[in-house]
């Protein structure tokens, strides 16, 4: 009953940011319904690859589950999901909706799936090109743990991470990164250098980790919104994102920005040294002008067809001072090629 009213309370905060109207009384009838999961539409694939009852089994992490957004880059996704796996202690079941544009990245995307089946990762393909609202909301509302954990597929993992260490605090309360640390001087968006907050430490089995206020942080540590290595609670997730519009990631992530005011007195939680980076290498997506490299995605699909990948392991303790970052990249080629 008590985390009914808890429920309720975040609920009439969120309606108080909001017109009144037809989205409030959204929000009050996600509520009384209990967010209760949207049914997957016949048209929306899902490829099975590691098995839902075996959740739990063999170190998985049952109190998080993760969402990854690809879009035509097959090569990328795959040094993601494989550093996450080499890096990731207790990691957390893995939902990958993606998006191939044409034939040939497809065929990408079949090449790269079977090389995770013995891993907790379900792919779904996006069902069309216009259809990444539809297909984002079956998936977000069919997760069942209580802390959803965002990322993309222009990520890498540079150090080790206990996932568990980061699912015991309260989502409701914190904004716990992995892409947050002490070693993040610069933001790379803006091309500009950014202030550290004022943070404390933590103590005890704490020690690794930097405390601060959102609201108190400028760029991306003032950001807590972002869906690129985030941990959220669920409920929130869904309630927000059925409440907006949006057409693909980029714009997903930037119409969570309208319940910002929620989360500016949540603190912040990462580690000294930021566990992932984005490698700016190239954009797949024109929702937005962001800065990046101009390795062309096309070029990487062709090594991955000649057998290569990335030599993602170069990246392990990588001092990056930016969340993203341009670095060289360069190929090796995949086992059994």
């Amino acid at each position: 009953m008590l985390g009914s009213v808890h429920k309720l309370g975040r609920i009439l905060a969120l309606s108080a940011i909001l017109p009144v109207g037809s989205f409030s009384l959204n929000l009050l009838a996600l509520s009384l319904f209990r967010l209760r999961p949207m049914r997957y539409s016949s048209s929306f694939r899902r490829v099975h690859v590691f098995g839902q009852e075996e959740r739990g089994k063999g170190g998985w992490n049952e109190e998080c589950e993760c969402i990854v957004f690809s879009k035509d880059r097959a090569l990328q996704l795959h040094s993601l999901l494989s550093s996450y796996f080499e890096k990731t202690h207790f990691p957390a079941p893995v939902h990958v909706l993606y998006h191939p544009s044409t034939r040939s990245h497809e065929k990408a995307y079949n090449e790269l799936i079977p090389l995770f089946r013995a891993r907790p990762v379900f792919f779904r393909k996006q069902t069309d090109a216009r259809s990444f609202r539809r297909d984002f909301l079956c998936l977000v509302g069919s997760i069942r743990s209580g802390t959803l954990l965002f990322l993309v597929d222009d990520i890498v993992f540079t150090e080790d991470v206990n996932l568990l260490d980061l699912t015991k605090f309260d989502m409701e309360e914190s904004v716990p990164t992995l892409r947050m640390g002490l070693n993040l001087k610069r933001c790379y968006t803006m091309q500009q250098n950014q202030p550290f907050p004022r943070w404390s430490s933590g103590n005890g089995n704490d020690e690794d980790k930097v405390y601060w206020k959102w609201k108190e942080g400028a760029y991306d540590w003032g950001y807590p919104l972002s869906v690129d290595g985030h941990l959220f609670s669920t409920w929130e997730i869904i309630v927000m994102s059925r409440l907006s519009r949006f057409r693909g990631p980029n714009s997903l992530e930037h119409s969570l920005q309208r319940f910002r005011r929620l989360f500016k007195d949540r603190k912040g939680v990462c580690y000294r040294k930021s566990k992932v980076m984005n490698l700016a290498i190239n954009k797949v997506q024109r929702e937005n002008e962001n800065i990046c490299g101009n390795i062309h995605p096309e070029l990487l699909r062709e090594q991955w067809e000649q057998g290569f990948q990335m030599d993602y392991r170069r990246f392990y303790g990588f001092h990056n001072e930016s969340a993203h970052q341009e670095v060289p990249i360069r190929f090796v080629k995949r086992a059994g090629h």
